[in-house]
């Protein structure tokens, strides 16, 4: 990263102290960055550089990062982080965007324009992978916002892209209603925050479960010692059958929303009495939750 003192920041002095206050990037500049490499996104006006190392330990996988570069994230990032996990994002936070009156100008994620970046002997370098193709005419069944990506093996892999890349095709859709669509969503989310419908219900919501799996458990061990080995098996199936929804819940933080704890609790009923890795399961489950799966 440049240091502060470059052309490449637009600075805002302070008089009465002298120093320079927090760097205020434009579109263009943004871009200039992207195209070099850095996976930038927007969060609630600022900047954030995301390192390179977060991608493949990021919990929803590196496609829900790569497919924001560019873009305001800020809807995405409260809706699916903890405050915990969105102040250690902060930390990350570059200064701040240049925001129009009708909001923020999303430019087209180099991955979603064919284009990523692979680790060489000589460094990380750009690989263009698929051509991009749109339609240019609005329809029913096709927008001109929409991008698809065409595999192709004779593509020229010596270029790197160019802003003209990562700009987005045409859409109907303007800034200005995706912002208001925007501040609809923040509006429902704190209607649900403030009814506490966001809060674990553990007697009424997991009280009755936890009921079923005790009969389930109790009819089995009994069928099993009166010698009734298929209807044993029958009673014990419905129990890991119902188990897995609250081994669902926990690998989603959604029971205690203490990640260590539900974590624990994931792996006792998962791994140990299911065999299935609530880590692994979790790690796919999120990738699939938040990009969605690609036609073959």
């Amino acid at each position: 990263m440049p240091h502060l003192c470059t052309p490449e920041y637009n600075l805002i002095f302070s008089p009465a102290m002298g120093m320079p206050d927090r760097p205020s990037w434009s579109r263009q500049q943004i871009a200039d960055r992207i195209l070099k490499g850095e996976y930038l996104v927007i969060y609630r006006d600022q900047l954030i550089r995301i390192p390179p190392s977060w991608l493949e330990d990021h919990p929803g996988g590196s496609i829900a990062i790569l497919h924001f570069v560019g873009r305001d994230a800020s809807d995405e990032i409260e809706a699916f982080h903890s405050d915990t996990a969105i102040q250690r994002l902060l930390k990350h936070s570059i200064g701040d965007v240049q925001v129009g009156d009708e909001g923020w100008d999303p430019l087209l994620p180099p991955i979603a324009a064919g284009w990523v970046r692979k680790v060489t002997p000589v460094g990380a370098k750009w690989r263009h992978e698929a051509e991009r193709m749109h339609s240019d005419h609005e329809s029913h069944f096709t927008s001109t916002s929409q991008v698809l990506l065409v595999k192709r093996g004779d593509l020229d892999t010596s270029t790197d892209p160019s802003i003209v890349d990562i700009t987005p095709p045409p859409t109907a859709l303007s800034p200005k209603v995706q912002a208001a669509h925007s501040k609809a969503y923040k509006a429902l989310h704190q209607r649900i925050t403030d009814a506490g419908l966001y809060q674990t219900q553990y007697v009424a919501g997991y009280g009755p479960e936890i009921v079923r799996y005790t009969s389930l458990f109790i009819v089995a061990v009994i069928a099993y010692s009166l010698g009734w080995y298929k209807t044993a098996a029958l009673f014990h199936g419905f129990l890991w059958h119902q188990l897995v929804f609250t081994a669902h819940d926990l690998g989603h933080v959604g029971v205690t929303h203490n990640w260590a704890i539900d974590r624990i609790l994931g792996i006792t009923i998962a791994n140990f009495m299911g065999g299935l890795s609530i880590s692994w399961w979790t790690k796919v489950r999120s990738k699939n939750s938040t990009v969605s799966r690609a036609r073959c």
